[in-house]
């Protein structure tokens, strides 16, 4: 059975911290969780999705993501990299004061 896999702004930290911009208590924090989400699916290359899935969503570490991947940490890291800035970019777009 597939599990349900849920995504909260706080998980990815210090990296895309947008969470710290949201003025009321869960109805612009909802929109950006929206927006991310869409993003996520509709921005990002299909591994950078599975990099983002596994290391936000499933919590493995960096080297764990390589490993079930089939791919160096460095890779990894890169994907994940590549995935956070596009994301930050989309943010932007669609929450000017991001920037």
């Amino acid at each position: 059975m597939k599990r349900k896999s849920t995504l909260s702004l706080d998980l990815f930290g210090d990296r895309l911290d947008i969470s710290k911009y949201c003025t009321d208590d869960r109805g612009e924090h909802q929109k950006m969780l929206k927006v991310l989400t869409r993003a996520i699916e509709g921005e990002l290359t299909p591994r950078q999705r599975e990099c983002v899935r596994l290391r936000y969503v499933d919590g493995l570490k960096v080297k764990e993501v390589a490993e079930e991947l089939g791919v160096t940490p460095p890779t990894a890291c890169k994907h994940l990299k590549k995935a956070r800035l596009r994301l930050e970019k989309v943010m932007g777009y669609s929450f000017p004061r991001l920037n």
